[in-house]
């Protein structure tokens, strides 16, 4: 979310963004017109639904979205992540994703083809290498060793895939706290070219054991952006100023969201 936020502040725009299951960050994206173009499983507002940005964006013809599943996306990341040109699913048979494409070729999207051991026709997507892997994570130490609490998703593989990979995190911890559970260690520091420390970079949504979801704020969000104007309304008040003076405007907010010991949440 925050990385999303300063995209936004300092103008970006006409990115290609891909995803598996991107939620409110993408909305944002969306709605300050620096995606363009994006290749998805899903996108929408888990707990409300539709992402209102994003099917203005498209309504208006300006927002092109490539569709896919989400496992046939992760798929795509993982076979990025291992290097192979391509991996073969079977959720897509039978689907009108197989079928329809937006600004690629069907050729291009997906390919049927008849498996030389056994027979069946199986699915084969294109594996992806985005210029630039961005996720944020519960810690990561001064050598870029990343540690993720949580399921893993997509995240981690989207990150290996990506040329340039840059990691926020809630904080930046010495090397010998990670080498106390290195089980947790999820990319290792020689993978990663960036870390930045941006604590309750993923508000108003949730970074497990450090806060929960801020539901009052992504509902005032959903409920804003119903409009164009509402949107506007909401990036004048909540993304132009700084990301310091966001977090110090919702600091008792954040106090009340601190996760409980024990529960994460």
């Amino acid at each position: 979310m925050a990385f999303s936020r300063e995209l936004i502040r300092q103008e970006k725009h006409d990115l290609h963004f891909i995803s598996s299951g991107p939620t409110v960050h993408v909305d944002l994206l969306a709605a300050g017109k620096v995606i363009k173009r994006m290749e998805v499983g899903y996108s929408g507002i888990e707990t409300i639904g539709p992402a209102p940005n994003v099917r203005r964006r498209i309504e208006e013809g300006f927002l092109k979205v490539e569709d896919y599943t989400n496992f046939s996306m992760t798929m795509r990341l993982y076979g990025g992540a291992m290097g192979v040109p391509f991996m073969p699913v079977k959720c897509l048979i039978g689907s009108d994703i197989a079928e329809k494409s937006t600004f690629k070729s069907i050729k291009e999207k997906i390919s049927m083809v008849e498996c030389p051991f056994t027979g069946e026709i199986v699915a084969l997507v294109p594996s992806v290498n985005p210029d630039f892997g961005v996720i944020q994570a519960q810690r990561v130490d001064e050598e870029g060793n990343v540690q993720i609490d949580d399921v893993l998703t997509s995240d981690v593989d989207g990150l290996k895939a990506s040329d340039v990979k840059i990691v926020l995190a809630e904080e930046i911890v010495p090397s010998s706290r990670i080498r106390k559970d290195p089980v947790r260690t999820s990319v290792p520091g020689l993978m990663v070219d960036y870390i930045v420390e941006v604590p309750h970079g993923a508000w108003p949504t949730g970074m497990y054991n450090y806060y929960d979801y801020d539901q009052e704020h992504i509902e005032y969000y959903a409920k804003a952006c119903k409009t164009e104007e509402g949107w506007k309304k909401y990036k004048k008040e909540w993304i132009l100023s700084s990301e310091e003076k966001l977090m110090k405007k919702v600091e008792g907010r954040l106090k009340e969201l601190k996760a409980k010991k024990g529960l994460g949440y």
